[in-house]
């Protein structure tokens, strides 16, 4: 279990690191753009490369925010319960949830695969859309995987939840 965390640990924080850098290019793409409009022309392409960055932060995000529980989650009825039931609905939501990214990964990564076999490019740059799609399917698996090392947590650690 400890090596499986290390490695997402590992997978996460590279992931965190590239979707930083990636936000920080989109800040100083933003400026640039915001700029030239002012002086000359506005850059080629700006909005498409702002949609395609956008869905790989988020992607590449998710699994590093589920780590630090810095995820949204409102409890005023959940923390109510007693910790069996507090433990029993953890279970249950994380399980769901590592599901649900598992299949949104799976079907993801499949779209990927058609546009990588149809070669499907974006409308102003050109740019292929695979790599993106690609991207996010696995953010999608990073964060599934993280959900389902909490999920094992709960059931190995004495004072979870």
């Amino acid at each position: 279990m400890e090596t499986i965390e290390k490695i997402s640990d590992v997978l996460n924080r590279c992931a965190g690191i590239i979707a930083g850098t990636i936000l920080v290019f989109m800040i100083l793409l933003t400026m640039g753009n915001i700029v030239l409009r002012r002086v000359w022309v506005p850059i080629r392409g700006t909005y498409e490369i702002m949609g395609f960055a956008g869905a790989v932060i988020t992607a590449l995000s998710m699994g590093f925010t589920q780590k630090k529980r810095e995820h949204i989650h409102v409890d005023i009825l959940i923390s109510r319960f007693p910790r069996g039931v507090k433990k029993a609905v953890f279970a249950v939501n994380n399980g769901l949830c590592t599901l649900f990214f598992l299949l949104a990964a799976w079907f993801v990564g499949r779209r990927g695969m058609t546009l990588l076999e149809t070669g499907e490019v974006s409308e102003t740059l050109r740019m292929v859309y695979y790599p993106f799609a690609f991207v996010v399917a696995f953010g999608c698996f990073l964060l599934a995987a993280m959900l389902f090392i909490d999920l094992i947590k709960l059931f190995i650690l004495k004072d979870s939840k």
